[in-house]
């Protein structure tokens, strides 16, 4: 079992997280013990969609200056980074992306590439032979490279419960495809079997997350910024992700990649069965944390949970209607085109839809919010805002 190394950091100023980083490495071997000289090193964040750092969407760029700077000090061949995005993109818009969320300079100023994972694809088996999805297709950067280190975010999911390094590895699949995924694998255990699938392929050998400002509530977009003040590491992302989110005040087990990835025997069920380096996980637990909507369907009978997920599951719906820019990025993103535009705005069939969230997740001006039925409300009212 993989060690998780933690060390505080308690902003994103360039020393502070440098330090960090490095701090959170140090019990692991540092960098040289993930990255030899000569070798071609791939540096995958998290860029779920066009936000600004202070949104806590998307990983941030000095906890990518950081971990170059640390991958430079072992004299690489070459360094590069990258993510695709959800939804659909051209080379322009990702660029745009780029752009916003602050990795264009921070690349251009430490000397890194940055790669656009959608124009070249290569066809990699699935190591559990899924008839399902018996290969994925992969930027050729993350199939070619030495070193694949995956940088996600400390955030909650509405569809996964938390996202950390399992479910990052999903923006190694280009654009739309990921939608089609809902669409072939709709049900929440088998979609963290799918993850689980995907980061075996993808095989990152260190996973760095920043958890200095996360994200709770309806993550991993429409949730509230919320401070943990720390940096992750491991050679394992199952644990990271027990170890992280046990800080967000989860059962582990709630989580569902960290669910199929235990089922396999692939990671411990719980934090403290994780070798944890540096500050205590505990130590790092907020007060309050809110949790995204609970899927009351699970452990369900297939039959009963599909019919459950239609009447008690969250839905999405235009919560902000004046604010609604008409892009119809939603209606495009929906595997099962269960969104039609009405006058400019989103209309939702609530039979289609499988509750996926792409359309909340990827929503630019973050207009799309989930409604959550009284009955819902009233469960889990009281698990909201505990202490873990």
């Amino acid at each position: 079992m993989d060690a998780v190394s933690i060390a505080r950091c308690s902003d994103y100023s360039a020393a502070q997280v440098q330090r960090a980083v490095h701090d959170a490495l140090t019990p692991l071997g540092g960098m040289s013990a993930f990255v030899s000289e000569g070798q071609r090193v791939f540096i995958k964040p998290n860029l779920l969609s066009k936000a600004e750092p202070e949104r806590a969407v998307t990983t941030h760029p000095e906890v990518l200056r950081a971990v170059i700077r640390e991958v430079r000090a072992c004299s690489p061949a070459s360094v590069s980074v990258g993510d695709s995005p959800g939804g659909r993109h051209s080379a322009t818009s990702i660029r745009g992306v780029w752009d916003a969320c602050g990795l264009t300079a921070v690349c251009a100023e430490e000397g890194a590439d940055l790669v656009l994972l959608d124009d070249d694809v290569v066809r990699v088996p699935n190591p559990s032979g899924s008839a399902l999805y018996a290969y994925f297709n992969l930027g050729r950067a993350v199939v070619d490279t030495d070193v694949l280190i995956d940088l996600p975010k400390f955030k909650t999911h509405g569809f996964m419960m938390f996202t950390g390094a399992v479910k990052n590895c999903f923006g190694c699949i280009p654009g739309l495809e990921k939608a089609q995924f809902h669409l072939k694998v709709p049900d929440r255990d088998d979609f963290g079997e799918m993850l689980v699938d995907l980061m075996l392929a993808c095989a990152p050998k260190l996973a760095i997350m920043d958890a200095v400002v996360g994200m709770e509530g309806e993550g991993p977009a429409g949730g509230t910024p919320k401070h943990i003040g720390a940096v992750l590491a491991s050679a394992g992302c199952v644990e990271l992700d027990v170890v992280a989110s046990a800080i967000a005040g989860f059962d582990p087990m709630e989580v569902y990649t960290n669910k199929a990835a235990v089922g396999r025997g692939l990671g411990p069920k719980t934090a403290d069965e994780v070798d944890v380096h540096g500050t205590p996980w505990r130590e790092l637990v907020p007060d309050t944390f809110e949790r995204p909507t609970r899927d009351l369907s699970r452990g369900m009978p297939p039959w009963l949970g599909r019919f459950a997920r239609r009447v008690i599951t969250s839905k999405p719906c235009l919560e902000r209607r004046n604010e609604c820019t008409g892009c119809a990025t939603c209606k495009v993103n929906c595997p099962v085109s269960a969104i039609t535009m009405v006058d400019h705005r989103p209309s939702f069939d609530y039979d289609k839809c499988i509750r996926c969230y792409c359309c909340q997740e990827l929503c630019p001006p973050q207009v799309i919010g989930l409604k959550t039925p009284w009955l819902v409300r009233t469960l889990v009212a009281s698990g909201r805002g505990r202490r873990a």
